[in-house]
């Protein structure tokens, strides 16, 4: 059974593209200022790199070393005042969040879009993408995939922009 863990509220947290800002809260937390210099490194890069996974990290103290790059092992158990530890079985919008789209609805979505950019028209580094985002609660069906280009995807990021 695989575990992940996540921050808990993790949404107080502002993320953009490029940055997150962390609320003073976190920095004066009696709790933060007891943990040890190296303990607040990894809590900081755990937050950075959950920015980034969708607050959905493996719970596995070598990987999470290797993914910020730590010189010392990775003590999740000195961090749990921050997160919280589910399983796959307990949540399950954990397993579908890191399932890819089969062959066959890729082609499907392809096929229906004439191999073109759906935004631009443009025949090159196409992509399949999600009109309502997973993160926003959209499904991985033919009806909420689009075929867009790499700039228009990069464009697009995860906003909600009006279908065709």
């Amino acid at each position: 059974m695989d575990e992940y863990f996540g921050f808990r509220n993790f949404r107080q947290f502002e993320r953009t593209r490029r940055e997150v800002r962390l609320p003073c809260d976190l920095l004066n937390d009696e709790r933060f200022r007891r943990l040890s210099d190296a303990q607040k490194a990894h809590l900081l890069c755990l937050l950075l790199l959950a920015a980034r996974m969708d607050n959905v990290l493996p719970h596995r103290p070598a990987k999470l070393g290797g993914l910020i790059g730590a010189t010392e092992a990775v003590d999740i158990s000195g961090l749990a005042d921050f997160i919280s530890v589910v399983s796959v079985d307990d949540d399950p919008r954990l397993g579908r969040a890191r399932r890819s789209l089969s062959d066959a609805v890729r082609a499907a979505v392809m096929v229906r879009d004439g191999a073109r950019c759906r935004r631009c028209g443009s025949a090159r580094n196409l992509e399949i993408d999600h009109i309502v985002p997973s993160s926003k609660g959209g499904a991985s069906e033919e009806t909420n995939l689009q075929t867009l280009c790499r700039r228009c995807n990069r464009r697009k990021w995860k906003k909600l922009v009006p279908r065709f």
